[in-house]
Order: C-alpha cells, then structure tokens, then sequence
C-alpha cells in the first residue's frame, strides 16, 4: 500500500519533464546597428543588420555605411550567435538588446563587433 502513495507524485515529476522543452533564451529578430573593429583597433565597418525567420535560424540582410548590401544565415544557441555568409560572426548577448563578438571577413581580416538593437 505505501508503494501507490508515491505514484501520483511521480506521474506528475514525469508529465513535468516531459512537458519541458528547451527554451530561446534571447530573440535576435529585428533591426540592429553594428560596429566592426579590426584587430589594429580601428572601425572596419558600421552600419544596420536585419534579422529574419524564427528565434533560432533564419536570414539576415546587412547594409554597411557604403551602402552595400550583404546576406547569409544565422543561428542561436541560446544566447550564442552564428552568421555566416561574406563573414563570418560568432557573438553572444550580453543583455537584451546587445550584443558582442568577433568576425572574420572571406579575406582574413578580422576583429570585433557590437550590435545594438534598434
């Protein structure tokens, strides 16, 4: 008898961790401005970048202060990002609205980057 007094306590801890998924920590969808430093600490580019799809993967559209456009991919992992494309930026938040990281250009060149939400 003391057996069947456990079991709805651990039906309901099983229903709870069938229940949990894992969650996105941070949306990245939107408009962002962003400044890329190079490893001589110098402003490589700046401009907006726009994020689309879902939480997790989807496209971006960059257009620097030129005026020239670039597109890719990305991806989160909670709050880790990937973009690849012309380059390649691995960032991570560091707040809701921010974001910092490193990126390396096709060419080899590399450095920095922040990006602020818009």
């Amino acid at each position: 008898m003391k057996t069947y007094r456990f079991l709805p306590i651990l039906l309901i801890a099983c229903l709870t961790l069938v229940g949990c998924t894992p969650k996105i920590d941070f949306d990245i969808r939107g408009k962002w401005e962003y400044t890329m430093t190079a490893v001589d600490g110098n402003t490589y580019d700046t401009g907006t970048i726009t994020f689309n799809g879902e939480p997790a993967k989807g496209t971006y559209h960059e257009v620097n202060i030129y005026q020239v456009n670039y597109s890719g991919e990305y991806s989160m992992n909670g709050a880790v990002l990937n973009l690849t494309g012309s380059e390649t930026w691995k960032g991570e938040f560091v707040g809701t609205n921010s974001i910092k990281g490193i990126w390396r250009h096709n060419d080899g060149v590399s450095g920095t980057f922040i990006a602020l939400r818009k």
